[in-house]
């Protein structure tokens, strides 16, 4: 955006994070994060997102031993969700660039007894072969990245032909840039979303809300599947 004043031209450009403010952050976020997701009620939001997700039958495909990569981990309230709503016994991989909130992931996963491999890796290179996955899914953290569409291609390119990917995202509004002033991160309306899982060969594509807690408010989620 640019602006005339007198005889001075301003410009304001958007700056993201760096990776390594981005993992300042959450390093030092990492030990109250559960407890900031289960206050907010994002873990029971996300636990109602994948039973709606499991009626509808985008989950029906998974088994015991079905390989998901869950792409900025967190604390793994995303991952025990899903762990917690099929009856499955999964094998979960988990990536996230924050050594302290892979740490967190892995003892909250250990406790909850579901199999995991834990991965510090930017989800702009993710570290495994093309159609590793049966079903690859990230909650907010598409929207920390300055090229998401890049983050995306990448998160399609390791999933099985005829899986889903399962993303949630921060949606705009006043409270979701109320998260963006403080973490840096964007916000994504449904319109760009659908535009850029388009893009990367998705079809099939469907919105769900979030129906409980700050989440109703703030985010929005989106399942796409590969051809």
């Amino acid at each position: 955006m640019e602006l005339v004043i007198g005889y001075w031209q301003i410009s304001i450009q958007r700056v993201y994070p760096t990776t390594e403010q981005l993992i300042r952050m959450y390093n030092t976020a990492a030990p109250y994060w559960r407890r900031h997701l289960q206050w907010l009620g994002y873990s029971r939001a996300y636990t109602e997102l994948f039973q709606s997700l499991q009626h509808s039958g985008v989950l029906a495909h998974l088994q015991d031993r079905s390989t998901v990569c869950d792409c900025g981990i967190g604390t793994a309230a995303f991952s025990l969700a899903l762990a917690q709503t099929v009856t499955a016994r999964l094998d979960i991989t988990g990536i996230d660039i924050s050594l302290e909130m892979l740490g967190q992931a892995h003892q909250l996963l250990e406790r909850a007894g579901v199999n995991h491999q834990l991965c510090q890796s930017d989800v702009n290179a993710i570290p495994y072969s093309d159609r590793t996955f049966d079903l690859v899914m990230s909650a907010h953290m598409l929207e920390h990245l300055p090229d998401p569409l890049t983050g995306l291609r990448e998160m399609v390119r390791v999933l099985q032909p005829g899986a889903p990917l399962i993303l949630a995202v921060t949606r705009r509004g006043l409270l979701g840039s109320l998260i963006q002033l403080h973490w840096g991160n964007d916000c994504l309306q449904p319109k760009v979303l659908l535009e850029m899982m388009t893009d990367t060969g998705l079809t099939n594509i469907h919105f769900y809300p979030f129906t409980f807690g700050l989440s109703h408010w703030t985010s929005i989620a989106c399942v796409g599947f590969k051809n």
